[in-house]
């Protein structure tokens, strides 16, 4: 007799959503599944977000503390009624990606460009306050 692991119920629902046979019935199940590459130096956090196909007017980007939000659209292709479609993985529509940065950041010299299907965010870092010593007077 074999060992089963058991998984909880909401990991079998996760899985239930995950399964590619269910794109058909929900086409943009799968769009929030952007591939992220989050980085940083002494001044900047940089995030790389793969968004193939997107048109840059169709997205927009929030920063707040740590958290960056990238949201937006992939426009929908019509669907010719002459081509045979055998499997249509291409995935349309909305999509959003919350990312959480790994220090707090401003929008003041922020900037963004896309090229090559990847999106490049570069975050200015927020400086470090010094530590202030405060005296005490005797009365």
């Amino acid at each position: 007799m074999s060992i089963i692991r058991w998984e909880p119920f909401f990991r079998d629902l996760e899985k239930f959503f995950s399964e590619e046979e269910l794109i058909p019935f929900f086409p943009t199940l799968k769009i929030s599944e952007i591939a992220a590459d989050v980085y940083e130096d002494d001044k900047n956090v940089y995030v790389d977000l793969a968004i193939p196909g997107i048109n840059t007017e169709n997205v927009e980007i929030e920063v707040e503390d740590s958290l960056l939000r990238v949201s937006g659209s992939v426009e929908e292709k019509k669907e010719e009624k002459k081509e045979n479609y055998y499997r249509k993985e291409i995935k349309r529509g909305a999509f959003k990606k919350v990312v959480s940065l790994p220090s707090k950041v401003t929008d003041e010299g922020a900037s963004a460009s896309y090229k090559d299907g990847i999106l490049h965010i570069v975050l200015p870092k927020v400086k470090k306050e010094k530590v202030k010593k405060i005296k005490i007077q005797k009365k």
